[in-house]
Protein backbone atom coordinates (compact mmCIF):
# COMPACT_ATOMS: atom_id res chain seq x y z
CA UNK A 1 0.00 0.00 0.00
CA UNK A 2 2.64 2.44 0.83
CA UNK A 3 4.59 1.81 -2.15
CA UNK A 4 1.60 2.33 -4.50
CA UNK A 5 0.75 5.29 -2.84
CA UNK A 6 4.52 6.27 -3.08
CA UNK A 7 4.66 5.35 -6.72
CA UNK A 8 1.11 7.56 -7.64
CA UNK A 9 2.34 10.63 -5.84
CA UNK A 10 5.38 10.32 -8.07
CA UNK A 11 3.67 9.36 -11.13
CA UNK A 12 1.34 12.05 -10.86
CA UNK A 13 4.34 14.29 -10.70
CA UNK A 14 6.18 13.09 -13.73
CA UNK A 15 2.71 12.86 -15.49
CA UNK A 16 2.14 16.68 -14.74
CA UNK A 17 5.48 17.43 -16.07
CA UNK A 18 4.93 15.38 -18.91
CA UNK A 19 1.47 17.17 -20.58
CA UNK A 20 3.97 20.22 -18.55
CA UNK A 21 6.30 19.58 -21.76
CA UNK A 22 4.41 18.63 -24.18
CA UNK A 23 2.10 21.52 -24.43
CA UNK A 24 5.52 23.55 -23.92
CA UNK A 25 6.74 21.69 -26.77
CA UNK A 26 2.77 22.62 -28.95
CA UNK A 27 3.83 26.29 -27.36
CA UNK A 28 7.36 25.80 -28.75
CA UNK A 29 5.71 25.17 -32.46
CA UNK A 30 3.32 28.25 -32.57
CA UNK A 31 6.44 30.65 -31.22
CA UNK A 32 8.99 29.64 -34.05
CA UNK A 33 6.51 30.21 -36.54
CA UNK A 34 4.80 33.42 -35.01
CA UNK A 35 8.56 34.41 -35.22
CA UNK A 36 8.51 34.57 -39.20
CA UNK A 37 5.36 36.68 -39.42
CA UNK A 38 5.02 38.40 -35.94
CA UNK A 39 1.17 39.51 -35.35
CA UNK A 40 -0.88 39.95 -32.19
CA UNK A 41 -3.84 37.54 -33.16
CA UNK A 42 -1.15 34.85 -33.66
CA UNK A 43 0.66 35.57 -30.91
CA UNK A 44 -2.83 34.57 -28.86
CA UNK A 45 -2.08 30.85 -29.45
CA UNK A 46 0.79 30.41 -28.56
CA UNK A 47 0.64 32.12 -25.17
CA UNK A 48 -2.71 30.04 -24.33
CA UNK A 49 -0.52 26.99 -24.85
CA UNK A 50 1.57 28.37 -22.40
CA UNK A 51 -0.27 29.14 -20.06
CA UNK A 52 -1.75 25.65 -20.15
CA UNK A 53 1.86 24.54 -20.02
CA UNK A 54 2.40 26.28 -16.91
CA UNK A 55 -0.55 25.31 -15.15
CA UNK A 56 0.31 21.61 -15.46
CA UNK A 57 3.64 22.79 -13.85
CA UNK A 58 2.18 24.13 -10.95
CA UNK A 59 0.02 21.28 -10.75
CA UNK A 60 3.10 18.71 -10.54
CA UNK A 61 3.93 20.49 -7.44
CA UNK A 62 0.06 20.01 -5.83
CA UNK A 63 0.61 16.95 -3.38
CA UNK A 64 -3.16 16.20 -2.29
CA UNK A 65 -4.46 17.59 0.96
CA UNK A 66 -4.57 13.90 2.49
CA UNK A 67 -1.31 13.47 2.70
CA UNK A 68 -0.14 17.69 3.01
CA UNK A 69 -2.05 19.66 5.48
CA UNK A 70 0.05 22.63 4.84
CA UNK A 71 2.22 23.38 1.49
CA UNK A 72 5.66 25.04 1.91
CA UNK A 73 4.29 27.43 -0.41
CA UNK A 74 1.66 28.02 2.13
CA UNK A 75 -2.12 28.68 1.78
CA UNK A 76 -3.60 27.65 -1.76
CA UNK A 77 -0.11 29.28 -4.30
CA UNK A 78 -0.27 26.18 -6.30
CA UNK A 79 -3.80 25.56 -6.67
CA UNK A 80 -4.53 29.30 -7.61
CA UNK A 81 -1.32 29.13 -9.89
CA UNK A 82 -3.06 26.21 -11.77
CA UNK A 83 -6.69 27.83 -11.69
CA UNK A 84 -5.69 31.36 -13.04
CA UNK A 85 -3.19 29.69 -15.60
CA UNK A 86 -5.52 27.27 -16.72
CA UNK A 87 -8.58 29.60 -17.51
CA UNK A 88 -6.51 32.04 -18.85
CA UNK A 89 -5.16 29.78 -21.13
CA UNK A 90 -8.66 28.36 -21.96
CA UNK A 91 -10.02 31.31 -22.76
CA UNK A 92 -6.79 32.99 -24.57
CA UNK A 93 -6.49 29.94 -27.30
CA UNK A 94 -11.03 30.08 -27.27
CA UNK A 95 -10.30 33.82 -28.23
CA UNK A 96 -7.46 33.17 -30.78
CA UNK A 97 -9.40 30.33 -32.44
CA UNK A 98 -12.27 32.77 -32.74
CA UNK A 99 -10.29 36.24 -34.01
CA UNK A 100 -8.10 34.60 -36.52
CA UNK A 101 -9.67 34.12 -39.43
CA UNK A 102 -10.31 30.68 -41.48
CA UNK A 103 -8.46 29.45 -44.35
CA UNK A 104 -10.94 29.29 -46.80
CA UNK A 105 -11.78 25.75 -48.09
CA UNK A 106 -11.42 25.29 -52.14
CA UNK A 107 -15.40 25.14 -53.66
CA UNK A 108 -15.17 21.26 -53.93
CA UNK A 109 -14.49 20.91 -50.02
CA UNK A 110 -17.19 23.84 -49.19
CA UNK A 111 -20.36 21.64 -50.60
CA UNK A 112 -19.26 18.48 -47.89
CA UNK A 113 -18.99 20.52 -44.87
CA UNK A 114 -21.93 20.16 -42.62
CA UNK A 115 -23.58 21.68 -39.25
CA UNK A 116 -21.73 20.56 -35.86
CA UNK A 117 -23.75 19.91 -32.95
CA UNK A 118 -22.12 19.34 -29.65
CA UNK A 119 -22.93 19.71 -26.13
CA UNK A 120 -20.59 20.65 -23.66
CA UNK A 121 -21.17 20.05 -19.74
CA UNK A 122 -21.34 23.04 -17.08
CA UNK A 123 -18.72 22.64 -14.90
CA UNK A 124 -15.93 25.25 -15.86
CA UNK A 125 -12.29 23.61 -16.98
CA UNK A 126 -14.08 20.70 -19.14
CA UNK A 127 -16.46 23.35 -20.59
CA UNK A 128 -13.26 25.30 -21.66
CA UNK A 129 -11.32 22.43 -22.76
CA UNK A 130 -14.12 21.51 -24.73
CA UNK A 131 -15.11 24.62 -26.52
CA UNK A 132 -11.30 24.90 -27.12
CA UNK A 133 -11.47 21.53 -29.00
CA UNK A 134 -14.77 22.69 -30.68
CA UNK A 135 -13.48 25.65 -32.24
CA UNK A 136 -9.81 23.51 -33.25
CA UNK A 137 -12.45 21.34 -34.61
CA UNK A 138 -14.34 23.43 -36.62
CA UNK A 139 -11.07 25.66 -37.48
CA UNK A 140 -10.19 21.96 -38.98
CA UNK A 141 -13.61 21.15 -40.89
CA UNK A 142 -15.08 24.33 -42.18
CA UNK A 143 -11.46 25.79 -43.23
CA UNK A 144 -8.50 24.02 -44.64
CA UNK A 145 -6.47 23.30 -41.69
CA UNK A 146 -7.00 19.49 -41.78
CA UNK A 147 -4.08 18.80 -39.78
CA UNK A 148 -5.46 20.60 -36.66
CA UNK A 149 -7.78 17.32 -35.58
CA UNK A 150 -5.44 16.17 -33.41
CA UNK A 151 -5.41 18.94 -31.25
CA UNK A 152 -9.27 18.66 -31.24
CA UNK A 153 -9.82 15.28 -30.55
CA UNK A 154 -7.07 15.94 -27.68
CA UNK A 155 -8.89 18.89 -26.15
CA UNK A 156 -11.56 16.70 -26.20
CA UNK A 157 -10.31 14.14 -23.96
CA UNK A 158 -8.67 16.42 -21.73
CA UNK A 159 -12.09 18.14 -20.94
CA UNK A 160 -13.43 14.62 -19.93
CA UNK A 161 -10.21 14.17 -17.31
CA UNK A 162 -10.84 17.51 -16.62
CA UNK A 163 -14.72 16.36 -16.00
CA UNK A 164 -13.57 13.44 -13.76
CA UNK A 165 -11.46 15.41 -11.99
CA UNK A 166 -14.17 17.33 -10.43
CA UNK A 167 -15.15 14.12 -8.62
CA UNK A 168 -12.97 15.08 -5.72
CA UNK A 169 -15.78 17.45 -4.68
CA UNK A 170 -17.36 14.27 -3.15
CA UNK A 171 -14.28 12.35 -1.54
CA UNK A 172 -15.56 13.82 1.94
CA UNK A 173 -19.20 12.19 0.81
CA UNK A 174 -20.87 9.90 3.62
CA UNK A 175 -21.45 7.44 0.69
CA UNK A 176 -19.10 4.93 1.51
CA UNK A 177 -18.73 3.68 -1.41
CA UNK A 178 -18.59 7.20 -3.35
CA UNK A 179 -15.94 8.65 -1.02
CA UNK A 180 -14.01 5.60 -1.66
CA UNK A 181 -14.36 6.50 -5.87
CA UNK A 182 -12.95 9.77 -5.56
CA UNK A 183 -10.87 9.25 -3.10
CA UNK A 184 -7.17 10.50 -3.41
CA UNK A 185 -5.19 7.70 -5.56
CA UNK A 186 -9.07 5.92 -5.60
CA UNK A 187 -10.14 4.62 -8.91
CA UNK A 188 -11.81 7.83 -10.15
CA UNK A 189 -8.31 9.81 -9.44
CA UNK A 190 -6.16 6.24 -11.23
CA UNK A 191 -8.75 7.03 -14.60
CA UNK A 192 -8.53 10.71 -14.62
CA UNK A 193 -4.96 10.68 -14.96
CA UNK A 194 -4.96 7.85 -17.85
CA UNK A 195 -6.93 9.93 -20.22
CA UNK A 196 -4.69 13.12 -19.11
CA UNK A 197 -2.11 10.17 -20.94
CA UNK A 198 -4.20 9.50 -23.90
CA UNK A 199 -4.85 13.37 -24.29
CA UNK A 200 -1.07 13.58 -24.21
CA UNK A 201 -0.03 11.22 -26.54
CA UNK A 202 -2.13 12.92 -29.27
CA UNK A 203 -0.73 16.24 -28.52
CA UNK A 204 2.80 14.75 -28.09
CA UNK A 205 2.44 13.00 -31.75
CA UNK A 206 1.12 16.12 -33.46
CA UNK A 207 3.81 18.32 -32.53
CA UNK A 208 6.71 15.68 -32.86
CA UNK A 209 5.47 15.38 -36.19
CA UNK A 210 6.12 19.35 -36.54
CA UNK A 211 9.39 19.27 -34.82
CA UNK A 212 10.84 16.86 -36.90
CA UNK A 213 10.55 19.80 -40.00
CA UNK A 214 12.82 21.97 -37.81
CA UNK A 215 16.49 20.87 -36.69
CA UNK A 216 16.57 23.67 -33.92
CA UNK A 217 13.36 23.28 -32.09
CA UNK A 218 14.12 19.35 -32.49
CA UNK A 219 17.56 20.41 -30.38
CA UNK A 220 16.17 22.16 -28.24
CA UNK A 221 12.88 20.00 -27.26
CA UNK A 222 15.08 16.92 -26.95
CA UNK A 223 17.84 18.83 -24.77
CA UNK A 224 14.86 19.83 -22.27
CA UNK A 225 13.04 16.88 -22.60
CA UNK A 226 16.43 15.18 -21.76
CA UNK A 227 17.07 17.32 -18.74
CA UNK A 228 13.48 16.84 -17.36
CA UNK A 229 13.79 12.99 -17.73
CA UNK A 230 17.32 13.21 -15.71
CA UNK A 231 15.41 15.23 -12.72
CA UNK A 232 12.60 13.11 -13.36
CA UNK A 233 14.77 9.77 -12.56
CA UNK A 234 16.67 11.52 -9.55
CA UNK A 235 13.78 13.01 -8.00
CA UNK A 236 12.39 9.43 -7.73
CA UNK A 237 14.99 8.54 -6.46
CA UNK A 238 15.52 11.03 -3.86
CA UNK A 239 11.75 10.80 -2.46
CA UNK A 240 11.83 7.36 -2.52
CA UNK A 241 15.09 7.33 -0.15
CA UNK A 242 13.15 9.73 1.55
CA UNK A 243 10.62 7.73 1.77
CA UNK A 244 12.54 4.80 3.12
CA UNK A 245 14.46 6.66 5.53
CA UNK A 246 11.37 7.91 7.46
CA UNK A 247 10.05 4.40 7.13
CA UNK A 248 13.41 2.57 8.93
CA UNK A 249 12.93 5.68 11.58
CA UNK A 250 9.44 5.07 12.29
CA UNK A 251 9.65 1.23 12.50
CA UNK A 252 12.63 1.79 14.86
CA UNK A 253 10.54 4.31 17.16
CA UNK A 254 7.47 1.67 17.22
CA UNK A 255 10.18 -0.75 18.61
CA UNK A 256 11.22 1.60 21.15
CA UNK A 257 7.39 2.88 21.64
CA UNK A 258 6.09 -0.91 22.24
CA UNK A 259 9.20 -1.89 24.65
CA UNK A 260 8.83 1.70 26.50
CA UNK A 261 4.62 0.11 26.73
CA UNK A 262 5.95 -2.95 28.09
CA UNK A 263 7.90 -1.37 30.70
CA UNK A 264 5.08 0.17 31.94
CA UNK A 265 3.25 -2.71 32.36
CA UNK A 266 6.56 -3.94 34.99
CA UNK A 267 5.83 -0.66 36.26
CA UNK A 268 2.03 -1.25 37.05
CA UNK A 269 3.07 -5.04 38.01
CA UNK A 270 5.54 -3.01 40.90
CA UNK A 271 3.25 -0.42 41.82
CA UNK A 272 0.09 -3.00 42.33
CA UNK A 273 2.50 -5.27 44.36
CA UNK A 274 3.27 -2.36 46.49
CA UNK A 275 -0.12 -1.56 47.06
CA UNK A 276 -0.80 -4.91 47.76
CA UNK A 277 2.12 -5.12 50.72
CA UNK A 278 1.03 -2.01 51.99
CA UNK A 279 -2.11 -3.50 52.88
CA UNK A 280 -0.72 -6.87 54.02
CA UNK A 281 1.20 -5.34 56.42
CA UNK A 282 -2.12 -3.29 58.27
CA UNK A 283 -2.32 -4.80 61.84
CA UNK A 284 -5.67 -4.25 61.71
CA UNK A 285 -6.24 -6.47 58.71
CA UNK A 286 -3.90 -9.10 59.72
CA UNK A 287 -5.86 -9.39 63.34
CA UNK A 288 -9.07 -8.90 61.53
CA UNK A 289 -7.96 -12.17 58.44
CA UNK A 290 -7.05 -14.01 61.50
CA UNK A 291 -10.68 -13.90 62.66
CA UNK A 292 -12.19 -13.72 59.36
CA UNK A 293 -14.12 -10.88 60.41
CA UNK A 294 -16.16 -9.48 56.99
CA UNK A 295 -17.18 -6.88 58.27
CA UNK A 296 -14.52 -5.09 59.37
CA UNK A 297 -12.18 -6.32 56.38
CA UNK A 298 -14.53 -4.78 54.20
CA UNK A 299 -14.53 -1.39 55.56
CA UNK A 300 -10.61 -1.64 55.27
CA UNK A 301 -10.60 -2.68 51.79
CA UNK A 302 -13.14 -0.94 49.86
CA UNK A 303 -11.33 2.18 50.10
CA UNK A 304 -8.22 0.87 49.30
CA UNK A 305 -9.99 -1.03 46.14
CA UNK A 306 -11.89 2.72 45.64
CA UNK A 307 -8.49 4.85 45.52
CA UNK A 308 -6.35 2.59 44.07
CA UNK A 309 -8.38 2.37 40.77
CA UNK A 310 -8.24 -1.48 41.52
CA UNK A 311 -10.23 -4.07 39.79
CA UNK A 312 -9.78 -7.08 42.25
CA UNK A 313 -8.80 -6.98 46.01
CA UNK A 314 -9.15 -10.66 47.37
CA UNK A 315 -8.49 -10.94 51.28
CA UNK A 316 -7.92 -15.35 51.10
CA UNK A 317 -6.95 -17.14 54.12
CA UNK A 318 -3.62 -19.29 54.97
CA UNK A 319 -6.07 -22.14 53.57
CA UNK A 320 -6.79 -20.53 49.98
CA UNK A 321 -10.15 -19.85 50.78
CA UNK A 322 -11.75 -16.72 49.94
CA UNK A 323 -12.31 -14.51 52.84
CA UNK A 324 -13.88 -11.42 51.17
CA UNK A 325 -13.73 -10.24 47.55
CA UNK A 326 -14.00 -6.10 48.25
CA UNK A 327 -15.24 -5.52 44.75
CA UNK A 328 -18.19 -7.62 45.41
CA UNK A 329 -18.36 -7.98 49.29
CA UNK A 330 -22.04 -9.72 49.32
CA UNK A 331 -20.27 -12.58 47.84
CA UNK A 332 -19.29 -15.73 49.66
CA UNK A 333 -17.35 -18.58 49.42
CA UNK A 334 -14.58 -19.94 46.83
CA UNK A 335 -11.20 -20.98 46.55
CA UNK A 336 -8.09 -20.05 45.14
CA UNK A 337 -5.54 -22.70 46.75
CA UNK A 338 -4.89 -23.85 43.41
CA UNK A 339 -3.63 -20.33 41.93
CA UNK A 340 -0.31 -20.25 40.59
CA UNK A 341 -0.23 -16.69 43.00
CA UNK A 342 -1.68 -17.94 45.65
CA UNK A 343 0.57 -20.72 46.14
CA UNK A 344 3.45 -18.82 45.96
CA UNK A 345 1.88 -16.49 48.61
CA UNK A 346 0.64 -18.69 51.23
CA UNK A 347 4.19 -20.09 50.58
CA UNK A 348 5.46 -16.89 51.87
CA UNK A 349 6.85 -15.36 48.72
CA UNK A 350 5.11 -12.21 46.74
CA UNK A 351 4.79 -12.35 43.05
CA UNK A 352 3.58 -10.58 40.22
CA UNK A 353 2.14 -11.61 36.99
CA UNK A 354 -0.02 -10.72 33.97
CA UNK A 355 -3.01 -12.98 34.01
CA UNK A 356 -6.30 -13.22 31.38
CA UNK A 357 -9.69 -14.21 32.32
CA UNK A 358 -12.70 -14.78 29.96
CA UNK A 359 -14.89 -11.53 29.86
CA UNK A 360 -18.32 -10.59 28.57
CA UNK A 361 -17.15 -9.29 25.17
CA UNK A 362 -13.35 -10.07 24.50
CA UNK A 363 -11.23 -11.58 27.48
CA UNK A 364 -9.77 -9.37 30.26
CA UNK A 365 -5.70 -8.68 30.36
CA UNK A 366 -4.79 -8.20 34.55
CA UNK A 367 -1.69 -7.04 36.14
CA UNK A 368 -1.72 -9.42 39.53
CA UNK A 369 0.00 -9.22 42.57
CA UNK A 370 -0.21 -12.02 45.73
CA UNK A 371 1.45 -10.49 48.99
CA UNK A 372 1.61 -12.91 51.75
CA UNK A 373 -0.12 -11.76 55.08
CA UNK A 374 2.55 -12.49 58.20
CA UNK A 375 1.66 -13.13 61.53
CA UNK A 376 4.38 -13.92 64.16
CA UNK A 377 6.39 -14.56 60.97
CA UNK A 378 3.99 -17.31 59.73
CA UNK A 379 1.60 -17.00 56.70
CA UNK A 380 -2.13 -16.23 58.22
CA UNK A 381 -3.00 -15.09 54.58
CA UNK A 382 -2.98 -13.68 51.16
CA UNK A 383 -3.63 -10.65 49.74
CA UNK A 384 -4.62 -10.59 45.91
CA UNK A 385 -4.93 -7.34 44.10
CA UNK A 386 -5.32 -6.92 40.49
CA UNK A 387 -5.54 -3.79 38.09
CA UNK A 388 -7.30 -4.43 34.04
CA UNK A 389 -5.09 -3.05 31.37
CA UNK A 390 -8.52 -1.76 30.11
CA UNK A 391 -9.42 0.73 27.41
CA UNK A 392 -9.00 3.68 29.45
CA UNK A 393 -5.34 2.60 29.46
CA UNK A 394 -4.52 2.45 26.37
CA UNK A 395 -6.18 5.65 25.51
CA UNK A 396 -4.09 7.07 27.79
CA UNK A 397 -0.92 5.52 26.38
CA UNK A 398 -2.04 7.19 22.79
CA UNK A 399 -2.35 10.38 24.38
CA UNK A 400 0.74 10.49 25.56
CA UNK A 401 2.96 8.70 22.39
CA UNK A 402 -0.22 9.41 19.37
CA UNK A 403 -0.13 5.69 18.45
CA UNK A 404 -3.00 3.32 18.20
CA UNK A 405 -2.06 0.90 20.85
CA UNK A 406 -3.56 -2.49 21.81
CA UNK A 407 -3.61 -5.07 24.22
CA UNK A 408 -4.23 -8.97 23.54
CA UNK A 409 -4.81 -11.71 25.48
CA UNK A 410 -3.39 -14.41 23.06
CA UNK A 411 -4.13 -13.77 19.71
CA UNK A 412 -7.62 -11.81 21.17
CA UNK A 413 -7.65 -7.99 21.04
CA UNK A 414 -8.52 -7.04 24.44
CA UNK A 415 -8.39 -3.67 24.70
CA UNK A 416 -7.81 -0.85 22.12
CA UNK A 417 -7.62 2.81 21.14
CA UNK A 418 -9.63 1.73 17.23
CA UNK A 419 -12.50 2.97 17.47
CA UNK A 420 -15.37 2.72 14.62
CA UNK A 421 -16.05 5.69 12.67
CA UNK A 422 -18.95 7.09 14.87
CA UNK A 423 -16.81 7.08 18.14
CA UNK A 424 -18.40 4.39 19.67
CA UNK A 425 -17.75 1.02 19.52
CA UNK A 426 -14.45 -0.74 19.93
CA UNK A 427 -12.95 -3.48 18.24
CA UNK A 428 -12.17 -5.85 20.76
CA UNK A 429 -12.64 -9.14 20.83
CA UNK A 430 -11.53 -9.75 17.58
CA UNK A 431 -8.13 -12.22 16.53
CA UNK A 432 -4.90 -11.37 15.16
CA UNK A 433 -4.57 -12.71 11.59
CA UNK A 434 -0.98 -12.55 10.72
CA UNK A 435 0.69 -15.62 11.24
CA UNK A 436 3.93 -13.97 11.21
CA UNK A 437 3.08 -12.07 14.44
CA UNK A 438 1.78 -15.04 16.34
CA UNK A 439 4.30 -17.37 15.29
CA UNK A 440 7.27 -14.41 16.15
CA UNK A 441 5.46 -13.27 19.40
CA UNK A 442 3.31 -16.15 21.13
CA UNK A 443 5.97 -18.69 19.66
CA UNK A 444 9.42 -17.29 19.94
CA UNK A 445 8.44 -14.49 22.40
CA UNK A 446 9.82 -12.26 20.72
CA UNK A 447 9.16 -8.49 19.19
CA UNK A 448 7.73 -8.07 15.58
CA UNK A 449 8.42 -5.26 13.47
CA UNK A 450 6.77 -4.80 10.13
CA UNK A 451 3.49 -4.08 8.25
CA UNK A 452 0.48 -5.90 9.17
CA UNK A 453 -3.53 -5.21 8.26
CA UNK A 454 -5.63 -3.72 11.07
CA UNK A 455 -9.37 -3.71 9.83
CA UNK A 456 -8.47 -3.62 6.27
CA UNK A 457 -5.77 -1.09 6.91
CA UNK A 458 -2.33 -1.13 6.27
CA UNK A 459 -0.59 -0.21 9.07
CA UNK A 460 3.44 -0.31 10.45
CA UNK A 461 3.32 -2.38 13.65
CA UNK A 462 5.63 -3.22 16.60
CA UNK A 463 4.03 -6.62 18.68
CA UNK A 464 5.44 -7.50 22.36
CA UNK A 465 4.91 -10.83 24.25
CA UNK A 466 3.31 -9.87 27.48
CA UNK A 467 5.05 -12.58 29.45
CA UNK A 468 3.50 -13.96 32.66
CA UNK A 469 5.31 -15.21 35.94
CA UNK A 470 6.25 -18.41 34.40
CA UNK A 471 8.22 -16.52 31.58
CA UNK A 472 5.41 -17.77 29.22
CA UNK A 473 3.55 -15.04 26.92
CA UNK A 474 0.23 -14.92 27.79
CA UNK A 475 -0.68 -12.13 25.38
CA UNK A 476 0.65 -9.35 23.04
CA UNK A 477 1.50 -5.28 23.53
CA UNK A 478 0.63 -3.59 20.14
CA UNK A 479 1.52 0.23 18.78
CA UNK A 480 1.40 1.15 15.10
CA UNK A 481 0.50 3.77 12.77
CA UNK A 482 -1.27 3.79 9.32
CA UNK A 483 1.18 3.33 6.08
CA UNK A 484 -0.32 6.89 4.77
CA UNK A 485 1.04 8.28 7.82
CA UNK A 486 4.50 8.31 6.49
CA UNK A 487 3.23 9.75 3.04
CA UNK A 488 2.23 12.49 5.49
CA UNK A 489 5.71 12.97 7.53
CA UNK A 490 7.54 12.62 4.32
CA UNK A 491 5.35 14.80 1.88
CA UNK A 492 6.85 18.55 2.97
CA UNK A 493 10.21 16.82 2.04
CA UNK A 494 8.85 15.46 -1.27
CA UNK A 495 6.98 18.85 -2.06
CA UNK A 496 10.18 20.64 -1.56
CA UNK A 497 12.17 18.36 -3.96
CA UNK A 498 9.02 18.61 -6.32
CA UNK A 499 9.64 22.43 -6.21
CA UNK A 500 13.60 22.14 -6.45
CA UNK A 501 13.27 20.13 -10.20
CA UNK A 502 10.82 22.68 -10.87
CA UNK A 503 12.80 25.55 -10.29
CA UNK A 504 15.83 23.73 -11.99
CA UNK A 505 13.75 22.15 -14.75
CA UNK A 506 12.55 25.74 -15.95
CA UNK A 507 16.21 27.63 -15.44
CA UNK A 508 17.98 24.87 -17.62
CA UNK A 509 15.40 25.84 -20.54
CA UNK A 510 17.21 28.68 -21.55
CA UNK A 511 20.74 27.16 -21.77
CA UNK A 512 19.28 24.37 -23.86
CA UNK A 513 18.11 26.94 -25.74
CA UNK A 514 21.11 28.91 -26.73
CA UNK A 515 22.72 25.33 -26.56
CA UNK A 516 20.59 24.49 -29.61
CA UNK A 517 20.74 27.68 -31.33
CA UNK A 518 24.61 27.12 -31.36
CA UNK A 519 24.80 23.70 -33.10
CA UNK A 520 22.53 24.79 -35.37
CA UNK A 521 24.83 27.91 -36.15
CA UNK A 522 27.82 25.48 -36.30
CA UNK A 523 26.25 22.46 -38.54
CA UNK A 524 25.58 25.24 -41.07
Amino acid sequence: MLLTQFLLVNANFVLCLGTALVLFSIFWLYFDAWLIKKGLLESLTFFGFLLLSVSYVAQSAVIDQALLDQSILGGQILETIRFFTRTAGYLVLIISQISLPLQPLPEYRKRATGIMIFSVGIFFFPFLAALTGLLYLRRATKGLENHLKPISSAFFILALSELIALSTFFKGSDNVLLASLTSAFGVLWIVQRLVLVLAIVIFGKWAWSYLLKRFSSQLFIIFTSSILLIFLVTTIFFTFATLNNVKNDLLSTLKTDVGVLGYTIESKKTEVTSDAETLAQNSELISQVVAENRKILADITVPVLVTKKASELIVISKTGEIILRAEDSESRGGSLSNDPLVKVALAGKKISSVVTREGVIAPIVSVQAAVPILEANKVAGVILMGSDIDNAYVDGVKKATGLDTSVYADDVRSATTLVSQDGKNRYIGIKESSEAVKKTVLEKSQTYVGSTNILNIPYFSAFAPLINSENNPVGMLYVGRPEVSILQTASRSIELTFITTIILLILSIIPSYFISKYIEKQIR
